[in-house]
């Protein structure tokens, strides 16, 4: 079909067809087999222009004659087979109705210099009547204003089996240990040879109605895919030999070692013996055991970023594990639900929730947290313990009594009365209490001893002595009760003396500075001076011979002498 000097598709080189690996054509079909043929139509450009193109059919022709290519034109798979380069315009498609039709798109095609296209119909059992079998080829192309239609016949010599074919396993995909079967077709006339993958050479003689077969010892069934060669020889040897090769796959092959420098991709790998298995997800591995379910993963080191699981545990059976309630985590130990032990060398916790808490040492110091608070136990039993601390800050102490660092120092006991103060040494001897200052609403003492000043502003009442070392100084009324002893000086603004006021110094009895007023009587049991600046001051208006009253009787010194 000729084209134009522009551009156009090849005439006599525009296709060429056959069997693959048969260029002498096709081999037609004996009583009960029919080989499955395949033709290729290749599509060219030879010429030095862009050549555009619309659409190319080919018609098969169909059924049991000389002339047919198939009986059944159902069963053709009709492809582009890629290789073609699209420039500037959509991707070709094909279609097949028992015409296979080839459309470029709605703008065209075009096919460069030395550009080529294959078109595959395969999978299709070839007629078993020998002859040629003509295709029709026609191809719409040329330019927008010479598009045109041109043909081109292809012939297919169909010729009758004289070599061995159909070489094939019985079942192509097996199972481990699984009996593998190869099956041919071929004349008598041959020798067939069967080499396994390992290159061992086994002589086929087993002939059936249906074709030739073959299958490897139990010893030698593969453990991984695996490719067979049948080798046919003349019987003569003066012809050459015929070498077919099928494959066999195992569903879960198994390899001595495998290196993958791009990686492996399978959905999942199993063991051999074991049948542990590593199922990969979308979220990455999953191990589970021979039953399906979640398996062991044993390693001597993990490093992961994280770890998503609902226990841990150690190794062996009766070690401790960890498991991961929503509310945070349960330590345990055993086969059973018991709470074990939790060992660190530091925890940083914002809380701990505990019924106690004790040292690593079980038989020493433990706390324990009942609903009222904390209790304090020593030697591993219920025995109160000692707290120590460089301070405590308390809203407040129940205690039976409070105790210095070491037991020579001092102690405080609480009995209901209030506060008992002791020494350390002895046996409850009373203590010191010292302080910078005590206000208390009342002192009930045996003894009082005030080293320097005892400053009283409301009243000092003493049921027995009250002894003062230093000065005393009153602000108010000084009332004893009983007798009242000074070893020193009495300096007091006003002075009473209900009943006896009785002195004891080494120069003076009694001073006074100011006027004395003695309601009773005043007796002296030996010397009573009083002594004054002026015994008598007259002043105008006082009449000499007045008496004077008590508090002015003008003397300059009494002594009674008894």
């Amino acid at each position: 079909m000729p084209l134009s000097a522009r551009a156009d598709l090849v005439r006599a080189d525009y296709g060429k067809s056959g069997l693959l690996g048969c260029p002498a054509g096709q081999r037609c079909g004996t009583a009960g087999t029919a080989p499955v043929g395949a033709v290729y139509i290749v599509i060219s450009n030879p010429t030095r222009d862009w050549a555009p193109w619309y659409s190319i059919e080919v018609e098969v022709p169909c059924g049991e004659e000389e002339a047919d290519l198939t009986p059944d034109p159902k069963t053709i798979d009709a492809r582009i087979q890629r290789g073609y380069s699209v420039r500037f315009r959509d991707e070709p498609t094909s279609h097949w109705d028992g015409v296979l039709t080839v459309s470029a798109g709605r703008n065209g095609g075009l096919f460069t210099p030395g550009d080529s296209m294959v078109l595959l119909l395969d999978g299709f059992p070839v007629s078993s009547k020998a002859g040629l079998v003509l295709l029709k080829v026609t191809e719409t192309s040329g330019r927008a204003e010479e598009v045109q239609e041109h043909s081109v016949t292809l012939s297919l010599l169909k010729q009758a089996p004289k070599v061995p074919r159909n070489f094939r396993p019985k079942v192509a995909l097996v199972d481990s240990g699984e009996n593998v079967v190869l099956l041919w077709d071929g004349p008598d006339i041959l020798k067939y040879e069967i080499q396994r993958p390992d290159g061992g050479v086994e002589l086929a003689e087993l002939r059936s109605a249906s074709g030739w077969q073959w299958s490897p010892q139990p010893d030698q069934a593969p453990k991984r895919d695996a490719t067979y060669t049948l080798i046919a020889k003349p019987e003569t040897g003066q012809q050459p030999g015929y070498f077919l090769t099928t494959t066999v796959q195992l569903r879960s092959p198994e390899f001595d070692s495998v290196t993958a420098t791009n990686g492996v991709h399978t959905p999942w790998a199993e063991g051999t013996t074991d049948k542990g298995r590593i199922v990969f997800s979308a979220q990455g591995a999953e191990i589970r055991g021979a039953s399906g379910a979640p398996g062991i993963v044993s390693a001597a080191k993990g490093e992961l970023d994280v770890v998503s699981t609902t226990s841990v545990r150690g190794r062996d059976n009766g070690a401790g594990w960890i498991q991961f309630p929503p509310d945070g985590i349960k330590v345990g130990h055993g086969e059973g639900g018991d709470l074990g032990t939790v060992t660190a060398e530091k925890v940083s916790a914002n809380g701990v929730n505990t019924t106690w808490v004790g040292e690593l040492d079980a038989g020493k110091g433990w706390l324990e947290f009942p609903q009222s608070g904390v209790h304090v136990h020593k030697d591993g039993k219920r025995e109160w313990g000692t707290v120590d601390a460089d301070r405590a800050d308390l809203n407040g102490i129940n205690t039976k009594w409070v105790q210095g660092r070491d037991s020579s120092t001092g102690w405080i006991e609480f009995p209901p009365a209030g506060v008992n103060v002791f020494q350390g040494a002895g046996n409850r001897q009373w203590g010191t209490v010292a302080a910078g200052e005590a206000d208390l609403n009342d002192l009930v003492t045996r003894r009082a001893r005030v080293k320097e000043r005892l400053t009283v502003e409301g009243d000092l009442n003493a049921a027995q002595n009250a002894a003062v070392g230093g000065d005393l100084t009153v602000n108010g009324d000084l009332r004893p009760m009983r007798n009242l002893e000074v070893q020193g000086a009495v300096i007091a603004g006003d002075l009473t003396v209900r009943d006896k006021l009785t002195t004891d110094h080494e120069q003076f009895k009694l001073v006074v500075h100011g006027e004395s007023l003695f309601l009773g009587k005043v007796n002296a049991n030996r010397l009573l001076s009083v002594r004054t600046e002026d015994a008598r001051r007259r002043r105008p208006g006082v009449d000499p011979g007045r008496p004077a009253s008590p508090r002015s009787i003008p003397f300059r010194q009494l002594t009674v002498m008894v």
